[in-house]
């Protein structure tokens, strides 16, 4: 992938652009807006994913792992979304299942605030480990709104500075 090919560069900027914005807009702490919740998430995880997707081609792959749930298929943060971007979309995919042995589903929900034992399964808790922050869940997949998202869009305009040797303009 050519880093300075105007179409990759555009893709980059607006994808950096338009996640801020979205997040910007606060329609993860207004209830008023909640109907808006899972159609903004969904367009904030794909171009999350399109944007991780062209630094990992581009030699710059985001590769942090704090509070992040390793297992065989997740190494880092961008392999997170990833698995979130494809539970979004494919809804009906065994990716959206919180337990298999009792075929539980768990699609776009979000837990605000400390609620570690939102829910329990066979003695197994599921649920959100920070006061500050907001999670978000497709099946056991959890991703943080502060810890992983806002972190993620800072640490992708240093890679955008790398790359570019300039700021985005917002």
């Amino acid at each position: 992938m050519d880093k300075d090919n105007f179409f990759i560069k555009s893709q980059i900027e607006s994808n950096i652009r338009d996640i801020v914005q979205f997040i910007n807009t606060g329609i993860f702490g207004a209830d008023v807006l909640r109907v808006f919740r899972e159609p903004v998430f969904i367009s904030i995880i794909l171009k999350l994913d399109d944007l991780l997707q062209k630094f990992v081609k581009l030699g710059e792959r985001i590769n942090f792992k704090d509070d992040v749930s390793i297992n065989t298929d997740i190494s880092d943060i961008t392999d997170l979304v990833n698995k979130v971007r494809n539970s979004a979309f494919h809804l009906s995919s065994p990716e959206n299942l919180l337990d298999k042995k009792y075929q539980i589903k768990f699609v776009f929900n979000m837990i605000s605030g400390k609620v570690p034992n939102a829910i329990s399964i066979d003695g197994v808790s599921h649920g959100a480990d920070y006061e500050d922050d907001i999670a978000f869940f497709y099946g056991e997949y959890k991703i943080y709104l502060k810890r992983h998202i806002i972190r993620l869009i800072k640490e992708s305009t240093e890679v955008y500075k790398r790359l570019y040797n300039e700021e985005i303009r917002f």
